[in-house]
């Protein structure tokens, strides 16, 4: 038994139900506040590289996407093929409906024959809020994904 300054006496039981109780309703005010927080203006895109996306005519999708943020960081990125004689913006754009264009960042590039090929990784925990605000469908959409090229300068 416990006694507090205004003489309650409680038992173990009833102080671990109190703190249990607290606990759960410190977590449910998290949880609100998580789903009407945004992601980090690390994953937003600079103006510079929307207005060259919304300019650009030279724009490709990805051939291949993976989305397996479960598996921890750098599980989301897509691989673009870049055609012969042009080059790769460094940061690719995620369009979707409902919600801010996001960007991700080109990764790795690889050159086999005439072929080039550049992995953009997008950010985890902006892949999570995405798919916990029902974005996954779209995710999966190689059409939301674009990467801006340009000719390479002779």
């Amino acid at each position: 038994m416990y006694r507090f300054r205004q003489g309650w006496i409680v038992s173990k039981r009833m102080g671990l139900i109190l703190v249990g109780l607290i606990g759960l309703s410190v977590g449910l005010l998290a949880l609100s506040k998580l789903q009407s927080r945004r992601p980090s203006i690390a994953s937003g895109c600079p103006d510079w590289v929307l207005s060259q996306t919304e300019n650009s005519p030279e724009t490709i999708h990805p051939e291949d996407l993976v989305i397996e943020p479960w598996y921890g960081r750098h599980n989301v990125f897509a691989t673009f093929k870049i055609p012969d004689g042009y080059q790769p913006s460094p940061f690719f754009v995620v369009s979707l409906k409902g919600s801010n264009p996001y960007c991700g960042q080109i990764l790795s590039r690889s050159k086999t024959g005439s072929d080039q090929r550049v992995t953009g990784v997008f950010r985890t925990r902006t892949t999570l809020w995405l798919m916990l605000r029902g974005h996954l469908d779209q995710l999966k959409q190689p059409t939301n994904w674009k990467l801006t090229i340009s000719k390479e300068s002779p």
